[in-house]
């Protein structure tokens, strides 16, 4: 079952969601996610933000032009991840939201260049339906 007003994708009966990760809002997708990466041995920072000022990394929402959010910054040891979940209507609409997502990807492949991180994974949305999916998507992404 879709329900549009709460953003709720799939309706999984039984699920009992938060609607928060690291006492941030998230989305059931993004709930999912982080389940899903606490059952493996990576490390993350949910919702970080790449200030336009100070060209670096920070978790305060300051909503400047050329601000860029990641959603799951995973690191483990030396290794720094950006991953970025792909909701259904923000990021397959329309060819200047694909525009726009390249160059978010490319923002953020460029800041996180100087740490020596991985470049960004897109997460697509239907890989996140329900925990199950989740689990194994992660599982064999991180593991």
């Amino acid at each position: 079952m879709w329900r549009f007003g709460k953003r709720d994708l799939y309706d999984n009966p039984g699920e009992v969601l938060t609607g928060e990760v690291q006492n941030k809002r998230a989305t059931d997708i993004e709930e999912r996610a982080a389940r899903a990466i606490d059952k493996t041995d990576w490390d993350y920072r949910f919702r970080v933000r790449i200030s336009p000022q100070a060209g670096g990394l920070t978790e305060e929402w300051q909503n400047l032009p050329g601000e860029y959010e990641i959603d799951f910054l995973l690191y483990r040891g030396n290794t720094i991840w950006p991953i970025l979940i792909d909701g259904e209507v923000s990021h397959f609409l329309a060819l200047w939201q694909k525009v726009q997502d390249e160059q978010r990807e490319s923002v953020i492949n460029a800041a996180l260049r100087k740490y020596g991180a991985t470049p960004v994974k897109r997460v697509e949305f239907w890989w996140l339906a329900d925990q199950a999916k989740a689990n194994r998507f992660f599982r064999s992404l991180l593991l």
